[in-house]
């Protein structure tokens, strides 16, 4: 018997290899999406957490300051007073090439002798040891490279490279290389330099401070870990770089959340496809099924031949999905970098690291889904007596019993959803879950709203006498146990494009509107580099002192973007040097009485919306930042709209700020033009103020640089829903394509009675388009709701950020076009096939 049923199934299947190929199609794009999701940002936290290990060595912990940098003195007194000899003095900075090709480079300066003991990667390799540390020492201005990097600029052992600095142009030695025994090692110090610490200050203008001191403590020693943050001043930190890359996870929580749910988008709409597939094939074959039934088969072997057929189609579809989804994570990786470059921390480089966690993850996801995505039509298979699953019509009286009992299961998910998100309060997780909760939810009612419109549509066209208007509604209507599936799948699609839609829609209108708010100056100096150089602070203020005399200046505002201590983390502060003209350039969400005026003259800050909604900070709060003096509380007297980053800052005056704090010079300087001056020709004048690594633009460029900085960051929203909707129309494709070929005696009567090939693909093609409509004007509701869960919801809760729900008409008219074409294009192809296959073939029995 057992061979009796695999050669049915064999042949079956050998007689339907387009529908095997595109369930395996379905379930290799939804592995793809999630695997690559995974890997890349798994990827970019591992290539940031490898390179400060390679840097570090055996470090544990590190002694941070804020933006002013760490006292050399400290160093000294730590080792010989405090009698902690495992330390290590760093110097960490980013210098440009003077070359054509202006390199970025990350120069690390270390105490080469000691470094030794910290066993750091460039010095574990043979022929990198203390030949190498002591010409560092010896021998001024040298460094170490990378030979793949050197080799890109044409260097060689001991010639020149010549990098710009705060202070200056300066010629640098190449000694050696880097050891490069393995791709890892290669990616790791690309573009990387490795300097003596003397020469790193000398050129960096940090003689007598440091970015950082490196610590070699043994986690179980917490007596001594609290001996040393005793002795620290009150203005530096002690922190482990374990929580550095916990704290790095944690930062990127949100947005790897938001990421993952839409590679599990693509997996949820694979899955309709892979239940479309199997369910058709199991429809198709209930005549076979009746039959093996009644000459002795069990239900047991039914059910277990159908989860093998799904077993086998999940393996072959997870094998092709790991391989495309690491294809397609290389291609991603770029564009999630960016990203994390622009809102989180920087990465050097970017390498996609293949994980062991990240493939079972994919195998168990593309397995498991196909397995769960079939189990219905497996059990509907073999729950039927054999006289009942002989009998075509009871199939679709049992799919209309069932739908009853859809509609209830619908509206339960529905308000599980909606009670989850009132009872979740900021949980990201589980926003996304009512939001998966709600789609589950509509696309149950799916098949229950497709009768009652088409119950609808058939009673309005009954006077009709043209078999064109009411063939194609009862063709939907009669087969609701096919059609019903299929408008589910691409409403689901086209729901989901248009709640993206309106979100980004949403939040491109926001972020616009912030900037054309925000940018109250018509020029912006740039003067972001290392605040610790020396004579930066005093070169700034010079600067700025003749750019407020410049002809066609008519006042001036100031920034400085610094890091102060707050409950032993870095907390990101914003100080402002304002005017009146720039005070209008925020908006308010929450304010307290005389802002301004508290704002100057008191020890106060304001916070942004995100950084409010992540610390649950209200007005009246106090916030402790670490000074020389001692812990100072601020209170909370505003809160205002920012998009630069999801985690927020502070912002404070410079009067305030200068009381407790060094004076770290600006890192931009706003210029307010005067009314009747010529812009263009300010802006030359300004230019020539400036150093080379020093830039201004106008107004309008910052806000063009901020919005295509906003399309990058969606770029990779875009292209996810791009392949949800191809997984989409794949599963509608495949459900119109077994459909069609199912009815072949139907169409062959249709034919047999006089109707021409044209004709039958016609009717085809409206009750195609008839789906596709349908499921456009249904995922147009399902589209706004799902819009609202992710702005208010989902958005607020992952970023901090709230957003005016902007609705745009135009989506809702592409929505419908998308669906209805979409469907009318994947019916192209069976309706040309059915409408050519002659009536006795078609009237002929199997």
């Amino acid at each position: 018997m057992r061979n009796i049923l695999k050669k049915a199934s064999r042949n079956f299947l050998y007689r339907h290899p387009w529908q095997l190929c595109l369930a395996i199609l379905g379930i290799t794009l939804g592995v793809a999406v999630v695997v690559a999701i995974d890997l890349t940002l798994d990827s970019s936290l591992q290539t940031f957490t490898r390179t400060t290990q390679a840097l570090s060595g055996k470090a544990s912990h590190r002694i941070v300051a804020s933006d002013g940098g760490v006292d050399e003195k400290l160093y000294t007194a730590l080792r010989v007073e405090h009698g902690i000899h495992v330390l290590s003095p760093v110097i960490n900075c980013y210098v440009v090439s003077s070359a054509a090709s202006e390199n970025t480079f990350k120069l690390y300066g270390i105490d080469p002798m000691i470094e030794s003991t910290f066993q750091s990667s460039w010095q574990q390799q043979q022929g990198t040891g203390a030949g190498n540390a002591l010409r560092l020492i010896s021998e001024p201005n040298t460094v170490l490279m990378s030979r793949q990097t050197a080799e890109k600029m044409g260097l060689q052992i001991d010639d020149q490279l010549s990098v710009i600095t705060d202070t200056g142009s300066y010629e640098l030695r190449v000694i050696d290389w880097l050891p490069e025994d393995d791709a890892v090692a290669r990616e790791l110090f690309e573009n990387l330099l490795i300097t003596d610490i003397a020469t790193a200050q000398e050129i960096l203008g940090l003689v007598g401070n440091l970015s950082a001191i490196d610590v070699m403590i043994a986690s179980d020693q917490e007596a001594k870990i609290q001996a040393l943050r005793e002795a620290l001043p009150a203005d530096l930190l002690l922190m482990s770089l374990d929580n550095q890359a916990e704290s790095l996870q944690q930062m990127t929580h949100a947005f790897a959340i938001n990421l993952n749910a839409m590679g599990m988008l693509s997996l949820l709409v694979g899955m309709f496809l892979i239940y479309n597939t199997m369910t058709f094939l199991v429809i198709q074959r209930r005549r076979l099924i009746g039959s093996l039934r009644s000459i002795g088969v069990t239900r047991q072997q039914i059910f277990q031949l159908i989860i093998s057929e799904a077993l086998i189609l999940a393996v072959i579809g997870t094998v092709l999905g790991i391989a495309l989804g690491i294809i397609l994570g290389q291609g991603l990786l770029h564009i999630i970098s960016g990203t994390l470059n622009a809102f989180y921390f920087r990465i050097d480089h970017s390498t996609l690291i293949l994980s062991p966690v990240q493939i079972a993850k994919g195998i168990l996801l593309g397995i498991g889904a196909t397995l769960l995505a079939v189990l219905t039509p497996a059990w509907e298979a073999t729950r039927q007596s054999p006289q009942h699953t002989l009998l075509r019509s009871q199939l679709e009286t049992d799919v209309r019993r069932l739908m009853r009992f859809a509609v209830i299961v619908a509206l339960l998910f529905i308000l599980c959803s909606f009670l989850l998100i009132l009872l979740s309060g900021t949980n990201v997780r589980l926003g996304l879950i009512s939001l998966f909760l709600l789609l589950f939810g509509f696309a149950l009612l799916t098949p229950v709203v497709t009768l009652l419109l088409m119950n609808l549509l058939e009673r309005t066209l009954g006077r009709s006498s043209s078999i064109f208007a009411k063939l194609p509604v009862r063709m939907v209507r009669a087969e609701i146990s096919r059609t019903g599936i299929a408008i589910a799948t691409l409403m689901i699609a086209v729901s989901v494009s248009i709640g993206m839609d309106i979100m980004i829609g949403s939040f491109r209108l926001t972020v616009s509107e912030w900037l054309q708010t925000s940018l109250q100056a018509d020029l912006y100096v740039n003067l972001s580099g290392n605040t610790q150089a020396a004579n930066k602070s005093d070169n700034d203020h010079i600067l700025k002192t003749r750019l407020a005399g410049l002809e066609g200046v008519e006042m001036l505002s100031s920034v400085l973007h610094t890091r102060l201590i707050r409950d032993q983390t870095l907390t990101k502060v914003t100080v402002f040097e304002l005017n009146p003209k720039s005070k209008q350039g925020f908006i308010f969400k929450q304010q307290g009485n005389g802002v301004w005026e508290a704002f100057t003259q008191q020890n106060s800050v304001f916070v942004t919306e995100p950084y409010a909604y992540h610390n649950q900070t209200k007005i009246g709060d106090k916030i402790l930042l670490h000074t020389d003096q001692g812990e100072q509380a601020f209170e909370v007297i505003a809160i205002y709209a920012d998009y630069s980053g999801d985690q927020g800052h502070l912002a404070m005056s410079r009067s305030n700020y200068q009381k407790y704090w060094p004076d770290l010079g600006f890192t931009g300087i706003g210029i307010y033009a005067a009314q009747q001056a010529d812009r263009q020709q300010l802006e030359k004048h300004v230019k020539q103020l400036l150093k080379p690594y020093q830039s201004v633009r106008s107004e309008q460029a910052i806000y063009q640089a901020s919005m295509q900085m906003f399309e990058q960051t969606f770029k990779i929203t875009e292209i996810l829903r791009l392949l949800a909707a191809s997984i989409a129309f794949v599963g509608v494709f495949s459900a119109l394509m077994a459909l069609q070929f199912e009815r072949t005696r139907q169409l062959g009567i249709l034919r047999a009675i006089g109707m021409t090939p044209m004709q039958v693909g016609r009717i085809i093609s409206i009750e195609t388009g008839l789906m596709g409509l349908i499921a456009g004007l249904f995922a147009v509701p399902v589209g706004f709701v799902m819009a609202y869960v992710l702005i208010f919801v989902v958005y607020q809760r992952s970023f901090g950020w709230t957003m005016a729900f902007h609705l745009d008409a135009f989506v809702i008219v592409q929505a419908l076009l998308l669906a209805f074409f979409a469907a009318l294009l994947a019916g192209v192809l069976p309706a040309t096939k059915m409408a050519q296959t002659k009536p006795a073939e078609a009237l002929r029995s199997e």
